[in-house]
């Protein structure tokens, strides 16, 4: 766990650096590669439910093997690290109504309505895919567990590729036109943001797009919060940046609707995540 008193607060200006177009913005229209995990990978993961079972005492029931092969890839095959953030994950779920983890069946159909905050959009200029989320918002006491279901099933979505799941996200946040002040406190938002930042995520830049004095505020002491959760290189890809410029970090078409693009051609997010997660294939361990 990091040390709060050892890090400095991070200090960071809204930049107006753009994306220009290039020949890799082709990839952007390459399709999807399917998974297929390597010999190293596979062990790497049987070592990870060992560890879990016999340090943590976290049954299989509760860890599906899908979750804990992306996990174990974005982890960077580290076997440690791995177990550390699973252990941690499955924890703050916990305390939001999900005692019983995560499982194989990725695709939870009550929980398909707090897949809103998601914007559709397609993929970077890297040919990877987008994590684009516009305002966000409170979550219930008793949309906690459906919340927590639709995170993980936008994650294991968005990582059903293996271009993407070996290289990374793009990582967008739109506040913009949040009014942070006036939104009635429900009391779980630490444990919400905790939950958050403890999905296990590769990103390979972090944009938080239309702050406001107010926003930014929140936003620097959300930051200070995921320095207990992310490593510091991660913490350092987060930039603050116009809407217009979060757009050009993406190819127009993959951009969300609302801001002038295509959303990568999805019209229908819950049937996308949906489509997804079935192409994801179960390791063998």
């Amino acid at each position: 766990m990091c040390d709060l008193n050892d890090k400095k607060e991070p200090q960071r200006q809204e930049t107006q650096e753009t994306f220009p177009d290039s020949p890799s913005d082709d990839e952007a229209s390459l399709p999807d590669e399917a998974i297929i995990y390597t010999e190293e990978e596979l062990q790497a993961m049987r070592d990870v439910r060992a560890k879990l079972t016999e340090e943590h005492g976290i049954e299989e029931s509760r860890i599906g093997s899908i979750f804990l092969a992306v996990t174990t890839i974005n982890c960077k095959l580290r076997v440690d690290e791995t177990v550390k953030k699973i252990a941690k994950l499955l924890g703050i779920m916990a305390k939001l109504g999900c005692e019983d983890g995560i499982d194989d069946e990725l695709w939870k159909p009550a929980a398909a309505h707090e897949l809103k905050p998601y914007a559709p959009a397609g993929k970077d200029h890297n040919g990877c895919r987008t994590t684009w989320i516009r305002g966000g918002g409170k979550v219930s006491k008793e949309e906690e567990r459906n919340h927590c279901h639709a995170c993980i099933m936008q994650h294991l979505a968005t990582h059903a590729d293996a271009k993407t799941l070996r290289n990374g996200i793009s990582f967008i946040i739109d506040v913009s036109g949040k009014d942070m002040e006036k939104e009635p406190k429900v009391g779980n938002e630490t444990l919400i943001q905790s939950f958050h930042q403890a999905i296990p995520q590769r990103p390979q830049v972090i944009l938080i797009a239309g702050t406001s004095r107010v926003t930014r505020a929140f936003v620097n002491a959300s930051i200070k919060l995921a320095s207990l959760f992310l490593k510091q290189k991660i913490l350092d890809r987060i930039t603050f940046v116009s809407v217009e410029v979060a757009k050009k970090r993406l190819p127009l078409k993959s951009a969300p609707v609302y801001v002038g693009g295509n959303g990568g051609g999805i019209e229908n997010y819950q049937e996308w995540v949906k489509g997804r997660l079935e192409m994801l294939q179960m390791p063998d361990l």
